[in-house]
């Protein structure tokens, strides 16, 4: 298997939503790269505290953790003003942090719609104001977002769809409006912020994750696929698995790589983009 072999020696990265699942695999990717890490949570300081114990046991790397709610912008400041007391510098910041949503259209409240725009777009727009504020020339910004976004490609399921059709479908997905809505301001906010971020030399891209076998991935698998609730865990691997034609499951590592990549030198001439890091369930069109 291909293997990233960037350095990242000497650089300093935070990403917000770090002490576990997408997050944690992503300031463990960087810290074997040879950055510096600052994790960030908002409730889960044993995560972070054991994260950072992990990454310091494995790797000859500085880490820092620091507690913010991305959703409030004097938290945000906060973090960026403590990491860059005690680290120095910032080089890579990844808007990791994020909330998931299902909810049936006629019952989802005001405070719902608030709650996951607060986290999803705001709290990322927050960090990217503190990021120009505060990362070093030629930076690298990276946001996320999901294929949620866009449509979702569902290959091998037979899936809200005639079971006497066999082509793949693109399509929504049910319950999820208010989620999808959120990823997809965040790609619209990457093409704007390439610009406003650019006379600096720094980078701004957007990942568009696909199914991956996070800490919440049993729950949520199920919301995307019909009548499957008593399905059990390999049962789910295997429907999702089916969506790419790899034929597996997507792991945190493997979004993790793409943030490196991202982060390295060699993407100094990529920016306002959005990657589908997906394994092939939704290919985007050129």
């Amino acid at each position: 298997m291909y293997e990233f072999t960037g350095n990242l020696q000497g650089k300093v990265a935070i990403i917000t939503g770090s002490s576990r699942g997408i997050g944690a695999a992503i300031a463990t990717t960087l810290a074997k790269h040879g950055c510096a890490v600052v994790i960030n949570y908002k409730e889960s300081a044993l995560e972070a505290k054991s994260l950072r114990k992990q990454i310091n046991k494995d790797y000859d790397v500085t880490t820092y953790d620091v507690q913010a709610d991305v959703s409030k912008p004097e938290d945000v400041a906060r973090l960026f003003e403590q990491a860059v007391t005690v680290m120095g510098r910032v080089d890579i910041v990844v808007s990791n942090a994020g909330i998931e949503h299902f909810g049936d259209l006629a019952t989802v409240k005001s405070e719902e719609i608030d709650r996951v725009f607060d986290v999803n777009v705001k709290g990322q727009f927050f960090v990217a104001q503190q990021a120009e504020k505060y990362m070093e020339e030629g930076g690298r910004l990276v946001l996320t977002s999901s294929v949620s976004a866009v449509m979702v490609c569902f290959n091998s399921l037979r899936f809200l769809r005639p079971a006497s059709r066999s082509e793949p479908v693109c399509q929504g997905v049910p319950r999820h409006a208010i989620y999808a809505a959120s990823k997809a301001a965040v790609t619209g906010m990457t093409k704007c912020l390439a610009w406003d971020l650019g006379k600096k030399n720094i980078t701004v891209n957007c990942i568009a994750a696909g199914g991956v076998k996070s800490d919440m991935y049993d729950k949520n698998a199920k919301e995307y696929m019909k009548d499957t609730h008593e399905l059990s865990v390999p049962e789910i691997d295997a429907r999702v698995s089916s969506w790419s034609p790899l034929g597996r499951v997507g792991m945190p590592e493997d979004i993790a790589g793409m943030v490196a990549l991202l982060a390295s030198d060699e993407a100094g001439w990529i920016t306002g983009q959005t990657l589908h890091v997906s394994g092939g369930a939704h290919m985007a069109t050129a």
